[in-house]
Protein backbone atom coordinates (compact mmCIF):
# COMPACT_ATOMS: atom_id res chain seq x y z
CA UNK A 1 0.00 0.00 0.00
CA UNK A 2 1.26 3.45 -0.89
CA UNK A 3 1.64 6.14 1.71
CA UNK A 4 1.00 9.71 0.64
CA UNK A 5 4.59 10.73 1.35
CA UNK A 6 5.97 8.12 -1.07
CA UNK A 7 3.14 8.19 -3.59
CA UNK A 8 4.81 10.68 -5.94
CA UNK A 9 8.04 8.67 -6.24
CA UNK A 10 6.27 5.34 -6.61
CA UNK A 11 3.71 6.50 -9.15
CA UNK A 12 6.37 8.19 -11.27
CA UNK A 13 8.28 4.93 -11.53
CA UNK A 14 5.11 2.99 -12.31
CA UNK A 15 4.08 5.45 -15.02
CA UNK A 16 7.51 5.30 -16.66
CA UNK A 17 7.45 1.52 -16.59
CA UNK A 18 3.94 1.44 -18.08
CA UNK A 19 4.83 3.95 -20.80
CA UNK A 20 7.67 1.70 -21.96
CA UNK A 21 5.00 -0.66 -23.31
CA UNK A 22 3.96 2.04 -25.78
CA UNK A 23 6.48 1.18 -28.49
CA UNK A 24 4.87 3.45 -31.09
CA UNK A 25 6.50 6.89 -30.57
CA UNK A 26 3.45 8.80 -31.79
CA UNK A 27 1.09 6.88 -29.50
CA UNK A 28 3.39 7.57 -26.57
CA UNK A 29 3.55 11.26 -27.39
CA UNK A 30 -0.22 11.51 -27.66
CA UNK A 31 -0.67 9.92 -24.22
CA UNK A 32 2.02 12.17 -22.71
CA UNK A 33 0.43 15.32 -24.09
CA UNK A 34 -3.21 14.38 -23.57
CA UNK A 35 -2.60 13.68 -19.86
CA UNK A 36 0.15 16.23 -19.27
CA UNK A 37 2.67 13.65 -18.07
CA UNK A 38 5.58 16.04 -18.54
CA UNK A 39 4.05 19.39 -17.61
CA UNK A 40 0.77 18.67 -15.85
CA UNK A 41 -1.16 20.46 -18.62
CA UNK A 42 -3.53 18.37 -20.69
CA UNK A 43 -3.48 19.31 -24.39
CA UNK A 44 -6.45 19.20 -26.76
CA UNK A 45 -6.92 16.81 -29.65
CA UNK A 46 -6.85 19.79 -32.02
CA UNK A 47 -3.51 21.09 -30.74
CA UNK A 48 -1.81 17.72 -31.04
CA UNK A 49 -3.35 17.02 -34.44
CA UNK A 50 -2.24 20.38 -35.78
CA UNK A 51 1.37 19.66 -34.82
CA UNK A 52 1.32 16.38 -36.75
CA UNK A 53 -0.96 17.40 -39.60
CA UNK A 54 -3.62 14.85 -38.67
CA UNK A 55 -7.29 15.12 -37.71
CA UNK A 56 -8.53 15.27 -34.13
CA UNK A 57 -10.30 11.96 -34.78
CA UNK A 58 -6.98 10.33 -35.67
CA UNK A 59 -5.46 11.70 -32.45
CA UNK A 60 -8.39 10.24 -30.55
CA UNK A 61 -7.74 6.85 -32.14
CA UNK A 62 -4.07 7.00 -31.15
CA UNK A 63 -5.10 7.89 -27.59
CA UNK A 64 -7.54 4.97 -27.45
CA UNK A 65 -4.86 2.60 -28.75
CA UNK A 66 -2.47 3.77 -26.05
CA UNK A 67 -5.03 3.44 -23.27
CA UNK A 68 -5.94 -0.04 -24.48
CA UNK A 69 -2.32 -1.12 -24.05
CA UNK A 70 -2.01 0.55 -20.63
CA UNK A 71 -5.20 -1.18 -19.45
CA UNK A 72 -4.00 -4.60 -20.62
CA UNK A 73 -3.36 -7.47 -18.19
CA UNK A 74 0.39 -7.11 -18.56
CA UNK A 75 0.46 -3.41 -17.59
CA UNK A 76 -2.48 -2.65 -15.30
CA UNK A 77 -1.20 -4.73 -12.30
CA UNK A 78 1.61 -2.18 -11.96
CA UNK A 79 -0.94 0.24 -10.53
CA UNK A 80 -2.63 -2.04 -8.01
CA UNK A 81 -1.12 -0.32 -4.96
CA UNK A 82 -1.86 3.10 -6.44
CA UNK A 83 -5.47 2.14 -7.05
CA UNK A 84 -5.80 0.96 -3.45
CA UNK A 85 -4.36 4.24 -2.19
CA UNK A 86 -6.80 6.23 -4.30
CA UNK A 87 -9.72 4.03 -3.27
CA UNK A 88 -8.99 4.74 0.39
CA UNK A 89 -8.72 8.46 -0.34
CA UNK A 90 -12.06 8.49 -2.16
CA UNK A 91 -13.68 6.43 0.58
CA UNK A 92 -12.67 9.04 3.17
CA UNK A 93 -14.46 11.68 1.10
CA UNK A 94 -17.65 9.77 0.40
CA UNK A 95 -16.41 8.48 -2.98
CA UNK A 96 -16.48 11.96 -4.55
CA UNK A 97 -13.69 14.56 -4.80
CA UNK A 98 -13.41 17.86 -6.66
CA UNK A 99 -10.73 17.72 -9.33
CA UNK A 100 -8.66 20.70 -8.13
CA UNK A 101 -8.81 19.54 -4.52
CA UNK A 102 -7.90 16.00 -5.55
CA UNK A 103 -4.76 17.03 -7.41
CA UNK A 104 -3.76 19.49 -4.70
CA UNK A 105 -4.21 16.88 -1.97
CA UNK A 106 -2.01 14.35 -3.72
CA UNK A 107 0.62 16.62 -5.26
CA UNK A 108 0.73 19.21 -2.47
CA UNK A 109 0.62 22.02 -5.03
CA UNK A 110 -1.98 24.01 -6.91
CA UNK A 111 0.47 24.59 -9.76
CA UNK A 112 0.79 22.48 -12.89
CA UNK A 113 3.37 19.72 -12.47
CA UNK A 114 4.22 16.31 -13.89
CA UNK A 115 2.75 14.49 -10.88
CA UNK A 116 -0.64 16.04 -11.62
CA UNK A 117 -0.56 14.51 -15.09
CA UNK A 118 0.55 11.16 -13.70
CA UNK A 119 -2.34 11.13 -11.23
CA UNK A 120 -4.74 12.02 -14.06
CA UNK A 121 -3.56 9.05 -16.12
CA UNK A 122 -3.67 6.70 -13.14
CA UNK A 123 -7.25 7.67 -12.36
CA UNK A 124 -8.21 7.21 -16.00
CA UNK A 125 -6.76 3.69 -16.00
CA UNK A 126 -8.51 2.72 -12.75
CA UNK A 127 -11.82 0.98 -13.35
CA UNK A 128 -13.89 2.52 -10.48
CA UNK A 129 -12.78 6.11 -11.06
CA UNK A 130 -14.87 8.32 -13.29
CA UNK A 131 -14.27 11.96 -14.23
CA UNK A 132 -17.41 14.07 -14.45
CA UNK A 133 -16.91 17.32 -16.32
CA UNK A 134 -18.66 20.37 -14.87
CA UNK A 135 -22.42 20.48 -15.45
CA UNK A 136 -25.29 22.69 -14.28
CA UNK A 137 -24.99 21.58 -10.65
CA UNK A 138 -21.32 20.79 -10.01
CA UNK A 139 -17.83 21.79 -11.02
CA UNK A 140 -15.55 19.08 -12.47
CA UNK A 141 -15.07 16.20 -10.04
CA UNK A 142 -14.23 12.50 -9.77
CA UNK A 143 -16.30 9.68 -8.28
CA UNK A 144 -15.42 6.13 -7.33
CA UNK A 145 -18.98 4.94 -6.69
CA UNK A 146 -22.18 5.50 -8.66
CA UNK A 147 -24.16 6.59 -5.59
CA UNK A 148 -21.79 9.44 -4.69
CA UNK A 149 -23.32 11.97 -7.09
CA UNK A 150 -26.82 11.29 -5.77
CA UNK A 151 -25.68 11.78 -2.17
CA UNK A 152 -23.90 15.00 -3.10
CA UNK A 153 -27.11 16.30 -4.68
CA UNK A 154 -29.05 15.54 -1.48
CA UNK A 155 -26.57 17.65 0.47
CA UNK A 156 -26.91 20.53 -1.99
CA UNK A 157 -30.72 20.33 -1.99
CA UNK A 158 -30.74 20.48 1.81
CA UNK A 159 -28.45 23.53 1.83
CA UNK A 160 -30.47 25.37 -0.82
CA UNK A 161 -33.65 24.82 1.18
CA UNK A 162 -31.93 25.92 4.40
CA UNK A 163 -30.53 29.13 2.93
CA UNK A 164 -33.75 30.03 1.13
CA UNK A 165 -35.61 29.79 4.45
CA UNK A 166 -33.00 31.53 6.62
CA UNK A 167 -32.16 34.12 3.93
CA UNK A 168 -28.76 34.80 5.49
CA UNK A 169 -25.19 33.59 5.17
CA UNK A 170 -23.67 31.18 7.68
CA UNK A 171 -20.10 30.52 8.71
CA UNK A 172 -18.58 27.29 7.39
CA UNK A 173 -18.45 25.75 10.87
CA UNK A 174 -22.21 26.30 11.26
CA UNK A 175 -22.91 24.65 7.93
CA UNK A 176 -20.70 21.68 8.78
CA UNK A 177 -22.59 21.21 12.06
CA UNK A 178 -25.92 21.34 10.24
CA UNK A 179 -24.82 18.76 7.70
CA UNK A 180 -23.36 16.48 10.35
CA UNK A 181 -26.74 16.39 12.08
CA UNK A 182 -28.78 16.01 8.90
CA UNK A 183 -26.53 13.42 7.23
CA UNK A 184 -24.80 11.73 10.15
CA UNK A 185 -24.14 8.62 8.04
CA UNK A 186 -22.05 10.59 5.52
CA UNK A 187 -18.31 11.12 6.12
CA UNK A 188 -17.50 14.66 7.27
CA UNK A 189 -14.96 15.19 4.47
CA UNK A 190 -17.75 14.66 1.96
CA UNK A 191 -19.42 17.87 3.17
CA UNK A 192 -16.27 19.85 2.43
CA UNK A 193 -16.09 18.31 -1.03
CA UNK A 194 -19.68 19.21 -1.85
CA UNK A 195 -19.19 22.79 -0.67
CA UNK A 196 -16.23 23.05 -3.05
CA UNK A 197 -17.86 21.61 -6.15
CA UNK A 198 -21.50 22.76 -5.81
CA UNK A 199 -22.44 25.60 -8.15
CA UNK A 200 -25.56 26.75 -6.29
CA UNK A 201 -23.77 27.17 -2.96
CA UNK A 202 -20.53 29.06 -2.50
CA UNK A 203 -18.23 30.74 0.04
CA UNK A 204 -17.28 34.41 0.09
CA UNK A 205 -13.92 35.98 0.97
CA UNK A 206 -14.85 36.03 4.67
CA UNK A 207 -15.51 32.29 4.84
CA UNK A 208 -19.28 32.73 4.92
CA UNK A 209 -21.46 30.33 2.95
CA UNK A 210 -24.71 31.03 1.15
CA UNK A 211 -26.45 30.84 -2.21
CA UNK A 212 -24.19 31.70 -5.12
CA UNK A 213 -26.42 34.43 -6.54
CA UNK A 214 -26.47 36.37 -3.28
CA UNK A 215 -24.43 39.62 -3.42
CA UNK A 216 -22.83 38.70 -0.07
CA UNK A 217 -21.41 35.58 -1.72
CA UNK A 218 -20.69 36.58 -5.32
CA UNK A 219 -20.61 40.39 -5.61
CA UNK A 220 -20.87 41.23 -9.30
CA UNK A 221 -19.92 44.90 -9.31
CA UNK A 222 -18.94 47.91 -7.21
CA UNK A 223 -22.37 48.27 -5.59
CA UNK A 224 -22.46 44.60 -4.53
CA UNK A 225 -18.92 44.82 -3.19
CA UNK A 226 -19.83 47.96 -1.27
CA UNK A 227 -22.83 46.12 0.15
CA UNK A 228 -20.65 43.22 1.26
CA UNK A 229 -18.08 45.55 2.87
CA UNK A 230 -20.75 47.46 4.81
CA UNK A 231 -22.52 44.31 5.90
CA UNK A 232 -19.25 42.85 7.16
CA UNK A 233 -18.35 46.10 8.95
CA UNK A 234 -21.72 46.13 10.69
CA UNK A 235 -21.81 49.92 11.00
CA UNK A 236 -22.07 53.02 8.78
CA UNK A 237 -18.93 54.02 6.89
CA UNK A 238 -17.86 57.04 4.85
CA UNK A 239 -17.77 56.32 1.12
CA UNK A 240 -13.99 56.84 1.02
CA UNK A 241 -13.56 54.15 3.70
CA UNK A 242 -15.90 51.84 1.79
CA UNK A 243 -13.74 52.33 -1.30
CA UNK A 244 -10.60 51.45 0.66
CA UNK A 245 -12.24 48.29 2.00
CA UNK A 246 -13.31 47.23 -1.48
CA UNK A 247 -9.79 47.66 -2.88
CA UNK A 248 -8.25 45.85 0.08
CA UNK A 249 -10.50 42.81 -0.24
CA UNK A 250 -10.94 42.81 -4.04
CA UNK A 251 -7.57 43.85 -5.50
CA UNK A 252 -8.37 42.26 -8.86
CA UNK A 253 -10.36 45.26 -10.08
CA UNK A 254 -9.68 48.68 -8.49
CA UNK A 255 -12.68 50.72 -7.38
CA UNK A 256 -12.66 54.51 -7.63
CA UNK A 257 -14.01 56.80 -4.93
CA UNK A 258 -16.39 58.72 -7.15
CA UNK A 259 -17.72 55.54 -8.74
CA UNK A 260 -18.42 54.04 -5.32
CA UNK A 261 -20.14 57.26 -4.19
CA UNK A 262 -22.35 57.32 -7.29
CA UNK A 263 -23.42 53.70 -6.77
CA UNK A 264 -24.20 54.33 -3.09
CA UNK A 265 -26.42 57.26 -4.05
CA UNK A 266 -28.37 55.29 -6.68
CA UNK A 267 -28.79 51.94 -4.91
CA UNK A 268 -31.83 51.75 -2.55
CA UNK A 269 -29.97 49.31 -0.30
CA UNK A 270 -27.89 52.21 1.02
CA UNK A 271 -29.01 55.16 3.13
CA UNK A 272 -27.09 58.40 3.57
CA UNK A 273 -26.91 58.89 7.35
CA UNK A 274 -24.35 61.67 7.55
CA UNK A 275 -22.03 63.72 5.38
CA UNK A 276 -20.74 61.11 2.94
CA UNK A 277 -21.53 58.32 5.42
CA UNK A 278 -23.75 55.43 4.38
CA UNK A 279 -25.58 52.62 6.16
CA UNK A 280 -27.64 49.68 4.98
CA UNK A 281 -31.39 50.18 4.82
CA UNK A 282 -31.87 46.67 6.22
CA UNK A 283 -30.34 47.89 9.49
CA UNK A 284 -33.43 50.03 10.06
CA UNK A 285 -32.13 53.26 8.58
CA UNK A 286 -34.61 55.26 6.52
CA UNK A 287 -34.19 57.68 3.65
CA UNK A 288 -35.10 61.38 3.94
CA UNK A 289 -33.90 64.55 5.62
CA UNK A 290 -33.40 64.97 9.36
CA UNK A 291 -36.77 66.71 9.49
CA UNK A 292 -38.38 63.74 7.71
CA UNK A 293 -36.86 61.39 10.28
CA UNK A 294 -38.20 63.49 13.16
CA UNK A 295 -41.67 63.44 11.62
CA UNK A 296 -41.59 59.65 11.30
CA UNK A 297 -40.42 59.27 14.89
CA UNK A 298 -43.21 61.48 16.25
CA UNK A 299 -45.80 59.84 14.00
CA UNK A 300 -44.75 56.44 15.25
CA UNK A 301 -45.23 57.30 18.91
CA UNK A 302 -48.63 57.58 20.59
CA UNK A 303 -47.44 60.18 23.11
CA UNK A 304 -45.42 63.41 22.88
CA UNK A 305 -41.65 63.06 23.11
CA UNK A 306 -39.10 65.14 24.92
CA UNK A 307 -36.26 66.87 23.12
CA UNK A 308 -33.78 64.29 24.46
CA UNK A 309 -35.95 61.35 23.37
CA UNK A 310 -36.20 62.79 19.87
CA UNK A 311 -32.47 63.52 19.62
CA UNK A 312 -31.52 60.04 20.86
CA UNK A 313 -33.94 58.43 18.41
CA UNK A 314 -32.66 60.46 15.45
CA UNK A 315 -29.02 59.73 16.36
CA UNK A 316 -29.81 56.01 16.13
CA UNK A 317 -30.75 56.60 12.50
CA UNK A 318 -28.49 59.46 11.41
CA UNK A 319 -24.94 60.54 12.08
CA UNK A 320 -25.57 64.24 12.63
CA UNK A 321 -24.91 66.78 15.37
CA UNK A 322 -27.51 67.14 18.12
CA UNK A 323 -27.71 70.87 17.32
CA UNK A 324 -28.80 69.99 13.76
CA UNK A 325 -31.67 67.94 15.18
CA UNK A 326 -32.65 70.71 17.58
CA UNK A 327 -32.65 73.24 14.74
CA UNK A 328 -35.00 71.08 12.67
CA UNK A 329 -37.30 70.71 15.69
CA UNK A 330 -37.70 74.45 16.04
CA UNK A 331 -38.04 75.38 12.38
CA UNK A 332 -40.50 72.68 11.27
CA UNK A 333 -44.00 73.98 10.70
CA UNK A 334 -45.39 70.47 11.28
CA UNK A 335 -44.05 70.15 14.82
CA UNK A 336 -45.53 71.81 17.91
CA UNK A 337 -43.85 72.29 21.27
CA UNK A 338 -46.18 71.73 24.23
CA UNK A 339 -46.14 73.67 27.50
CA UNK A 340 -44.33 70.81 29.25
CA UNK A 341 -41.50 71.01 26.70
CA UNK A 342 -42.43 67.89 24.77
CA UNK A 343 -43.13 67.76 21.03
CA UNK A 344 -45.97 66.47 18.86
CA UNK A 345 -46.95 66.61 15.20
CA UNK A 346 -49.40 69.31 14.32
Amino acid sequence: MFKKSSFSKDISRKIEKAMSYLTNPRVREVIERRFGLLSGKSETLEAIGKDHGITRERVRQLEENGLKILKSEKVLPLFEAAFNFLQDLFSEHGHIIGEDYLYHTITGSAEYNALKGQVYLTLTLGEPFKRIVKDEKFHTHWVSHTSAKEKAQKIVDFLIDYFEKSNKVAHESEVMDLLSKKHSNFPTKMFSVVLQIAKDVDKNIFGEIGLTYWPEISPQGVKDRAYLMLKKAGEPKHFTIITELINKNFPDRPAYTQTVHNELIKDPRFVLVGRGTYALKEWGYETGTVEDVIHKILAGNKKPLSRKEIIDSVLSKRQVRPNTIALNLHRSSKIKKLEDGRYVLV
